[in-house]
């Protein structure tokens, strides 16, 4: 799809129709054309390390389409320093991350005292559904043996990531993710920036 086609797109479907296209379809995204070979050993790779299956599984953004959706960007075509945006839903893995935090670190200070750094910042994703685990960040030396766990499942999630990024047919900066505890919060979050890009493509 050229991104004039997709700009058609947008003219004929809702946000909810756009869905299908920019996050539910798991043919292989132009980041690992011209086959289905890379995309699978790809995927095979974070089933491997997350424990997750292929279907809990997307790539969105430039490296799906090969021009990126990110509002502002007015479809800029995916570069070599661009980075492939990976999806992951899955309940399981996204709750044993959530509580690993929370016994590492429950968040303690008054109701009324702003919590900050990274974990204000994972504090703000979790009300939408989605962690960065790369993001989430424990001194071991502060937190002690409670830390081990977050550590041990950030040290997965990142070389799952770095397997994975071995296998694209097309050159890229990084390979970045983003795990949702169900779809329907994976659903929000593109049907927001969806709206957000319509807006400013009319602009």
């Amino acid at each position: 799809m050229t991104s004039e086609e997709f700009r058609g797109l947008l003219q004929q479907r809702s946000d909810t129709q756009m869905l299908d296209t920019c996050l539910h379809d798991d043919r292989a995204p132009y980041a690992f054309e011209p086959g289905s070979t890379a995309w699978d050993t790809f995927r095979d790779e974070l089933v491997s390390g997350l424990g997750i299956a292929r279907s809990d599984i997307r790539v969105v953004g430039s490296a799906r389409f090969g021009f990126s959706l990110k509002p502002g960007h007015n479809l800029r075509s995916f570069r070599d320093t661009s980075d492939i945006d990976v999806v992951v839903v899955n309940s399981g893995l996204f709750d044993e991350l959530w509580l690993a935090v929370l016994d590492a670190a429950y968040p303690r200070p008054p109701v009324d005292q702003k919590i900050g750094g990274w974990l204000g910042k994972r504090r703000n994703e979790l009300y939408t559904g989605w962690l960065t685990p790369l993001e989430i960040r424990l001194d071991i030396k502060i937190f002690g043996a409670k830390a081990r766990r977050v550590l041990d499942l950030r040290a997965r999630w990142f070389n799952a990531l770095k397997e994975a990024a071995r296998h694209p047919t097309r050159r890229h900066e990084d390979v970045t993710g983003r795990l949702y505890r169900t779809w329907r919060h994976a659903e929000l979050y593109h049907l927001h920036s969806l709206s957000t890009l319509r807006r400013t493509l009319e602009e």
